[in-house]
């Protein structure tokens, strides 16, 4: 339902000779519905499309002027803006909380939130500050205690599932024991702990839609071997047991019997029950510290984490594959956070590679840098090399992280040790046939800057999986390759999701600066590049082609082309092992 304007007047426009000149009422109504609809409903994104296309239209004809449609339109926008705001200003509001108990080593209540009291009320007879634990029933203190000896023997910390049953022997209530030094600050705060010192353990409850899965976790939990870990992570993702065992490279009749595994693990019965189980304890790991891998074990998922820039600013990053491998760092498009999935972190510890995910300033929780250029961002990424102990290093560029790619090898020399480019694109083009709705969004945007604020600013007010994944999906609707990927791993759609939401959870100030960067033509430096650099490009890629790629990068040296036959936009992460593996193991 898209909403109305109650003080829209009739529209009259000036043009540049001081004549007036009607607009025409049912195209121009048709595009200032397109911009409420856009902040009011719950999908609509194709509305966004539609007006950037009128506003075309009334160029091309004489209507009016752009810089007039600019006025014009632009106040209906800020309106539209403000709709959104307050039409999704529960997006701004927490997630569900944590049911959190926290508890000394005498298994006193210290802290609690109301979530907390309320949930494991039917479990305990008395839920009160100072006052040691009671159960209802003697068999839930049992399975505590058994919990508790567990917890104090996990090395390193790892939370322990506790599943207190009801007579039936169907689980009454699921939740975790976890080691109070691995809680983190965010998760103290909200069993409103003030304390000096960590509690000794705390009973966490966690919301079925928080957090992403961590793999390790589900290992050293469950006790789940890495073959089941890998089942299970996959089952988690929404794959159903013949896509899992395709994907792992097994038989269905090998994957039945892991899942009778770790269905016996967990004592649950039920495919269903498995990834509730999953699902809540991949939100539990997001939200505590599971202590220190060992070197040479694989990080599949990671916080991000910050240093401090030497002007003061913060720049997040995700610290991912072999900590003791040989560092990579991928900078990710415009619309995009630092999330990587585990299937990509694991490819990353099997090719031997630390990949060091950055997110740029103004984006997730990188300070905005008002005075920001490709060429800062070289010294920005040069400090996180340096925070990080890492002399030289390589470079990944992903779609319109490559302006910034390049520009960081070309400063830096030698220090990058090689370079590749996924799907490059250094700017937009404006003459782009309207073929698909990616390329009609941003040739709408190159064409009219002046609505690159409120367009993502109304993005952000409306961000949740509900708003955006339709529209991300919509996106490669028209690309074949890339409509397939997305339909054989939708995990992939919930990645790209999540990641833009956290890209612009804080802020959107910083895709705007970077597209008006791309809407200016910002030219990417290039002639301080010590090696020539790979690209691997989908020769059916709906946003730029071929053509296009070759010649944002004329005058680049280009070691070597890679054109993938049937693939699109998204032959990153169908090569995403062979990008890696070429860019550090080939010789060069």
């Amino acid at each position: 339902m898209r909403a109305s304007d109650p003080d829209a007047k009739p529209q009259t426009i000036h043009n540049d000779s001081g004549d007036r000149a009607a607009a025409p009422a049912s195209r121009f109504g048709e595009a200032v519905d397109a911009v409420y609809g856009y902040a009011s409903g719950q999908y609509n994104w194709e509305d966004l499309i539609e007006f950037l296309a009128h506003l075309d239209h009334d160029i091309e004809k004489g209507v009016a002027p752009p810089s007039v449609l600019a006025a014009t339109l632009g106040a209906h926008l800020r309106r539209a803006d403000e709709l959104a705001t307050r039409l999704h200003a529960d997006m701004d509001a927490p997630a569900p909380g944590y049911a959190l108990l926290l508890l000394d080593a005498e298994r006193r209540v210290i802290a609690s939130n109301e979530e907390g009291r309320a949930f494991f009320s039917s479990i305990f007879a008395r839920v009160e500050a100072g006052k040691r634990l009671s159960f209802h029933e003697e068999e839930h203190a049992v399975l505590f205690s058994d919990a508790l000896a567990a917890l104090e023997k996990n090395e390193p910390p790892a939370p322990v599932l506790l599943r207190f049953l009801d007579d039936d022997g169907e689980t009454k209530l699921p939740c975790y024991l976890a080691q109070g030094e691995a809680l983190s600050a965010a998760m103290l705060r909200a069993a409103e702990f003030d304390g000096e010192e960590h509690p000794h353990c705390a009973l966490i409850a966690a919301p079925p839609d928080a957090g992403t899965q961590v793999l390790n976790v589900f290992r050293q939990t469950l006790g789940l071997t890495l073959a089941e870990a890998r089942l299970a992570a996959r089952l988690r993702f929404g794959l159903s047991l013949k896509e899992a065992a395709a994907e792992l490279g097994i038989s269905v009749n090998t994957a039945r019997n892991q899942l009778k595994s770790i269905f016996e693990k967990l004592g649950v019965n039920r495919q269903a029950d498995l990834v509730r189980h999953l699902t809540e304890l991949a939100a539990l790991a997001a939200r505590i510290r599971t202590g220190h891998h060992n070197v040479s074990a694989t990080v599949t998922a990671a916080e991000r984490r910050t240093i401090v820039l030497p002007d003061g600013r913060l720049i997040a990053f995700r610290d991912l594959g072999t900590p003791d491998g040989v560092p990579v760092f991928i900078l990710h498009p415009l619309v995009q956070s630092s999330l990587m999935r585990p299937q990509e972190a694991a490819m990353a510890g099997e090719c031997g590679v630390r990949l060091i995910s950055v997110e740029r300033p103004g984006i997730g929780l990188s300070t905005y840098d008002p005075e920001g250029t490709y060429a800062s961002f070289a010294n920005d990424l040069a400090s996180v090399a340096d925070a990080l102990g890492i002399g030289n290093f390589h470079l990944i560029g992903w779609a319109s992280g490559a302006p910034y790619a390049l520009t960081a090898a070309s400063r830096l020399g030698a220090r990058v040790s090689r370079l590749a480019l996924a799907t490059p694109r250094l700017n937009f083009r404006s003459d782009l046939e309207a073929t698909s709705p990616m390329r009609q969004f941003f040739g709408g945007l190159r064409r009219h800057p002046w609505i690159f604020e409120t367009v993502f600013s109304i993005m952000r007010a409306k961000r949740s999986r509900r708003m955006l994944r339709p529209m991300i999906r919509n996106f490669v609707e028209t690309s074949e390759p890339d409509r397939r990927l997305f339909e054989r791993d939708p995990a992939l759609l919930d990645c790209f999701t999540d990641s833009l939401i956290e890209a612009i959870d804080r802020s959107h100030t910083g895709i705007v600066a970077e597209l008006n960067f791309y809407a200016a033509e910002t030219p990417a430096e290039t002639s301080g590049l010590a090696r020539p650099l790979l690209v691997w490009h989908g020769l059916e890629d709906e946003m730029n082609s071929i053509a296009d790629v070759k010649r944002m990068l004329d005058g680049a040296p280009v070691e070597a082309f890679h054109v993938v036959e049937g693939q699109g936009h998204m032959v990153l992460f169908t090569n995403f092992k062979e990008v890696l593996s070429r860019l550090v193991h080939e010789p060069h």
